[in-house]
């Protein structure tokens, strides 16, 4: 195992394309409430050109980021591609309801048990550029 020798693992950084930053920053901290991390900002351009990058932290997470990478021109076709970043939490029910009332269209909450026995309930929604996202609350 890599990290099983790494005794000082800090973050993990989850990547996602966007096609316009300025669209994307706005999204995730005034919808999602993360903040910039704006050590690691790179502003090609001046303009968030072509591999431009912001890394974003919640106050809630401290051992994954968000890294938007400016690597495409125009959003995802929906469904695009299988990763969904999940966020865990208490209460998907309130969860879902903020996301709404922020304007973020999300699917319905589904559940899912485990070989195991253990039920999750899921709630799916996407970003500017059909980045799919996921919330979940572990519910045993």
């Amino acid at each position: 195992m890599i990290f099983k020798e790494v005794k000082q693992q800090q973050k993990m950084v989850i990547k996602l394309s966007v096609s316009n930053m300025p669209v994307s920053e706005k999204f995730y901290t005034e919808k999602l409430g993360f903040k910039v991390q704006s050590d690691y900002t790179i502003n090609k351009g001046g303009t968030f050109e072509n591999d431009s990058y912001l890394q974003l932290l919640h106050d809630d997470m401290d051992t994954v980021a968000i890294g938007l990478f400016k690597d495409i021109d125009k959003p995802l076709q929906p469904e695009e591609t299988g990763t969904a970043p999940t966020f865990i939490v208490s209460d998907i029910v309130k969860t879902r309801e903020h996301l709404l009332a922020e304007g973020i269209t999300v699917s319905e909450i589904v559940a899912n048990t485990s070989d195991k026995g253990y039920i999750d309930h899921f709630a799916f929604f996407s970003d500017p550029d059909n980045n799919t996202l996921a919330i979940r609350q572990n519910m045993n």
